[in-house]
């Protein structure tokens, strides 16, 4: 295995693996959480199916968005009409995430490798990429598949033409993911490729499929992630070519919170002190982190007569 890489241990957890196979023809991208996925839930009571689900769609988003060039973010969403109704993950270019989901009480959560066909019935997969300075794109696609990575690979057969291979494993402990891809024509146009690049990538993604197997997902699921790559291609010209941390980052805060709700006035802040579960409050929950975050007769009313958000800060995790 050949390695240019920063100098630093490749064990430790959190990060993305960038590589290349079979002489350029095929790139990887390969992704392991652990703390940042663990702390993406913290504040979070989601059901193991749900976890599960989500786990894999964080590992998804992280492998594409590392294959794009570009500063700004990836939004990958699952909208159903089954027990689950909603999954969303935001991955941005520097590698940070935030997460939510949306389920039904029917759900059974703690039965694991459930159909995306029972758990969201009728449903659609949207793809965003909203760059920082450029044009926004969305795609939208019915889900297809039995599993997450059946359904992404589904999407870029349909809208991106890209012949790509996604394995993916989670649990409320931790996510991880492998993505294989064809590299792209000259000029990023879709495919006049050559058998013999269609030959390696078919060839990649059979060592790729040991790991749908139930011995395969184990290790997958429990192994760092330079093992796994070395056992899969080290015969096979693999070049890892940068190694980068990940992390949860939600953004949310008191000041952003408190400009939402100066937002509303004086009439909807009183009925939310009134009519709220927390009598006196106005409570709100960030749905990505769960961070909540509570304002008193006192605090609504240095809102309405401030610019900024001035009282203590009183945030609860």
């Amino acid at each position: 295995m050949s390695e240019s890489l920063p100098e630093r241990s490749i064990l430790t957890a959190d990060q993305l693996y960038r590589f290349g196979l079979a002489t350029g023809k095929v790139r990887g991208v390969a992704v392991s959480l652990d703390e940042s996925w663990r702390a993406a839930g913290e504040h979070h009571d989601y059901p193991p199916a749900v976890a599960q689900l989500l786990g894999q769609c964080v590992a998804a988003a992280m492998t594409m968005v590392a294959t794009l060039k570009f500063d700004g973010r990836l939004i990958l969403q699952f909208r159903g009409e089954g027990p689950v109704s909603l999954l969303v993950v935001q991955a941005r270019s520097d590698l940070s995430y935030r997460v939510t989901a949306q389920w039904s009480e029917s759900l059974v959560g703690d039965v694991l490798d459930q159909s995306i066909q029972t758990l969201f019935g009728a449903g659609q997969l949207a793809l965003t990429i909203e760059p920082d300075e450029g044009v926004r794109y969305q795609s939208l696609v019915p889900i297809e598949g039995t599993q997450i990575a059946e359904a992404l690979e589904g999407y870029f057969r349909q809208s991106e033409q890209l012949p790509t291979r996604l394995v993916l494993s989670a649990d409320s402990e931790r996510a991880v993911g492998l993505l294989i891809q064809q590299v792209p024509g000259e000029g990023g146009t879709p495919m006049v490729r050559a058998s013999a690049a269609d030959a390696d990538f078919e060839h990649l993604s059979i060592m790729a499929d040991t790991l749908l197997t139930p011995q395969g997902r184990a290790e997958f699921q429990s192994t760092d992630m330079p093992t796994i790559l070395h056992r899969l291609f080290h015969q096979d010209a693999l070049v890892l070519t940068q190694l980068s941390d990940v992390r949860f980052f939600c953004g949310c805060s008191r000041a952003g919170v408190g400009a939402m709700l100066r937002s509303l006035g004086r009439e909807e802040l009183n009925a939310a002190q009134r009519d709220g579960d927390e009598k006196g409050y106005v409570a709100v929950r960030c749905e990505f982190c769960g961070a909540n975050y509570r304002f008193d007769a006192v605090d609504v009313e240095q809102l309405l007569l401030d610019d900024s958000v001035s009282p203590p800060d009183s945030t609860r995790h």
